[in-house]
């Protein structure tokens, strides 16, 4: 360190002729500050790769010689070597990146993939959701068709039973209108026919009685007398038989009449002809 001299006499009147001189000195010599610098860090470079050991290593065995005076063993490191790490951990990073991103991408691929399937999986409950609700309402309807045709056809059924019912009636009102009036014409018609039996009847014991009295033989007075005479005929007039009930004399008289006609008078009708097959003559003498 230099002394101050205030009293110095100054050359430099503004310090701009220092200035210009510093920088005219870096300019001269700058490329040999930038070489000693790059060989100073060479230095450096080397001071820190060197390798301390206390226990130096015997070449011949291998092993740590622990009589051995501590020596400094220094490794040179190549510039290339330094690259060559550089390269490599440059290469590892790379593929630590690599890794990381095929991790992170797999870890994608495989959210997009959960996701899909969740998706697909959201699509296929709506999709039986809807076909579920859908079969329901199918059901329903069904159902409710079922039930309309049902109500439809018990309407039909009562509707058709009403109406047969009404016809039942009618025809049974009919048939019993027209039985009504077939036994109305039936009685008619039976009363006719017993008034025409009846007054065949009539005609045909008038003709019986003449034709035993035309046999009849009387010994006296038949007078006060009477008699009735049941009188058996067949249906062609013969007499099978008489039985007299009253005055003797006369019933006898009137048995041996009628067995002395032999053949009576039968009427042709049928229904009067049986009702005189078994007649009961009736006389009555004053």
């Amino acid at each position: 360190m230099k002394p101050d001299t205030p009293n110095a006499p100054d050359n430099k009147t503004d310090g701009r002729p220092e200035q210009d001189d510093g920088m005219s000195f870096f300019a001269k010599h700058k490329s040999f500050l930038l070489s000693g610098g790059a060989h100073l860090l060479l230095v450096l470079s080397l001071l820190l790769s060197f390798e301390f050991s206390s226990k130096p290593v015997d070449l011949a065995t291998g092993n740590k010689d622990t009589q051995a005076p501590n020596i400094i063993a220094a490794t040179f490191i190549d510039s290339n070597v330094l690259q060559q790490n550089k390269l490599e951990k440059q290469q590892a990073e790379a593929a630590a990146k690599r890794k990381r991103n095929q991790v992170a991408e797999n870890k994608r691929k495989n959210e997009k993939r959960k996701q899909a399937e969740r998706d697909k999986a959201k699509r296929l409950k709506v999709a039986q959701d809807k076909k579920r609700k859908e079969e329901q309402v199918r059901k329903e309807n069904a159902l409710k068709e079922k039930a309309r045709l049902t109500a439809e056809k018990n309407k039909q059924d009562k509707a058709e039973k009403e109406r047969q019912d009404k016809l039942a009636k009618e025809r049974a009102q009919q048939d019993n209108a027209m039985q009504k009036q077939l036994q109305g014409e039936q009685a008619e018609r039976n009363e006719r026919r017993q008034r025409q039996i009846l007054s065949e009847l009539q005609i045909a014991t008038g003709k019986i009685k003449a034709r035993i009295e035309q046999n009849l033989i009387t010994t006296g007075s038949v007078a006060g007398k009477s008699c009735r005479l049941q009188v058996r005929i067949a249906s062609n007039g013969l007499v099978l038989d008489a039985v007299g009930k009253g005055d003797d004399s006369l019933c006898l008289t009137l048995r041996s009449a009628a067995l002395r006609a032999g053949t009576l008078p039968m009427p042709a009708d049928k229904d009067v002809n049986a009702k005189l097959r078994d007649v009961t003559l009736v006389w009555v003498n004053e």
